[in-house]
């Protein structure tokens, strides 16, 4: 009777790291489609230069969210049992936690080392100050 309820909580970090890395897993790879597909669009469209920015941010903000969800799998999984031989559960969800890592981890490089940002444009008039203020 204990090793029946000592093994119930590691087979529920076990499912807890499954789900955890198997959502996170898509929002990272949904995040680099949107990253492929839609950022061209909107770096070249005819859409305010704010929402291109915003857009760009949230994607970076998203890498970093399925990263630390990765990491929260990877953790469930080897508290659950991914080292024992019937944790084959567990041993999914946290290699499942490791590979998100590794492709949020790509993602959130790329953003912070180019982000393409949509350049920011003034009117400078060097003679007056009236240029800085658009008039």
């Amino acid at each position: 009777m204990m090793i029946e309820s000592e093994e119930r909580p590691g087979r529920g970090l076990a499912i807890a790291a499954m789900a955890v890395a198997a959502v996170s897993f898509v929002l990272a790879v949904s995040t680099w489609m949107a990253w492929l597909l839609v950022r061209p669009k909107l770096l070249s469209g005819a859409v305010y230069p704010i929402v291109t920015q915003v857009f760009l941010l949230v994607l970076g903000a998203l890498w970093f969210v399925a990263l630390l969800a990765g990491v929260l799998a990877v953790v469930f999984g080897l508290v659950g049992g991914a080292r024992s031989r019937s944790g084959d559960l567990a041993r999914g969800g946290a290699l499942l936690g490791a590979l998100t890592c590794l492709v949020a981890l790509i993602g959130a490089v790329t953003f912070a080392l180019s982000p393409t940002w949509a350049p920011l444009q003034l009117n400078y008039d060097p003679g007056s100050y009236s240029g800085q203020f658009g008039r």
